[in-house]
């Protein structure tokens, strides 16, 4: 399976999904279940979703000397989902929900088209 190509220069395109979101699957073998976002990729459209769209990867075991081993055997992990089949779930509704953008403190925040709440985590 070869690596997808680059689909946009870096800084192109911007998700409506980010790290740490809670999202629904829309698409896919893992479609109506929610997970947490662990990483986004904006210039392949593709997200790391916790625990779904698990793939089974054959591990061949290595020895890297004193940074460690890796174990043979196959292992399951976490692949790639295209963002347009994931939807933000809204902290404060609990509803998935498209996301809109509005204007706060003079900054443009992600905002909940259903309750209008912030869809922004705070730090």
């Amino acid at each position: 399976m070869g690596r997808m190509a680059k689909r946009h220069e870096g800084g192109v395109f911007n998700t409506h999904v980010k790290k740490g979101d809670e999202v629904l699957v829309l698409g896919g073998r893992s479609v109506g279940e929610r997970g947490r976002v662990t990483s986004v990729d904006p210039q392949r459209e593709r997200a790391i979703v916790e625990g779904l769209n698990l793939v089974t990867k054959h591990q061949r075991a290595t020895q890297q000397g004193a940074a460690g081993q890796q174990q043979a055997g196959r292992i399951e992990k976490a692949a790639p989902i295209h963002v347009s089949n994931l939807m933000v779930v809204c902290p404060s509704c609990n509803t998935p929900t498209r996301v809109g953008h509005r204007d706060e403190n003079g900054k443009s925040v992600r905002a909940c088209k259903r309750c209008s709440g912030s869809l922004e985590r705070e730090q």
